[in-house]
């Protein structure tokens, strides 16, 4: 399948071939192929539009403009994980431990993975 974008069949039989098993889609017997999403919502490849109740965006929804543009401008900067020191990871436990008690005050820094 060599298409600028491949039908679920072909997506669905390439993911198989390079996944772990471990790794389960969701839907497996007729699983979901979203295209795009904005604001709460994603799309199917057949423009079905869903409701986004699973990904980690439900604070501010996909493509959300200021999140945009924060991201494309920490891009530019540096794009790197909490393993290095850098002065933004200080600054931001500084302001979120002002918010919460002293006793939730030591922090992780991770993503979902």
């Amino acid at each position: 399948c060599h298409w600028e974008q491949r039908p679920s069949p072909c997506t669905t039989a390439l993911l198989v071939s390079v996944q772990h098993s471990s790794c389960k889609l969701f839907f497996s017997n007729d699983p979901v192929k979203i295209i795009k999403a904005k604001g709460q919502y994603m799309y199917d490849e057949n423009g079905r539009q869903y409701l986004d109740c699973i990904n980690n965006v439900a604070h501010v929804g996909h493509c959300h403009p200021d999140i945009v543009k924060a991201a494309h401008e920490q891009n530019q900067l540096l794009n790197t994980n909490s393993r290095y020191l850098h002065d933004n990871l200080v600054d931001y436990a500084e302001r979120l431990s002002k918010t919460l008690p002293e006793k939730l005050c030591t922090f992780y820094f991770l993503n979902s993975g």
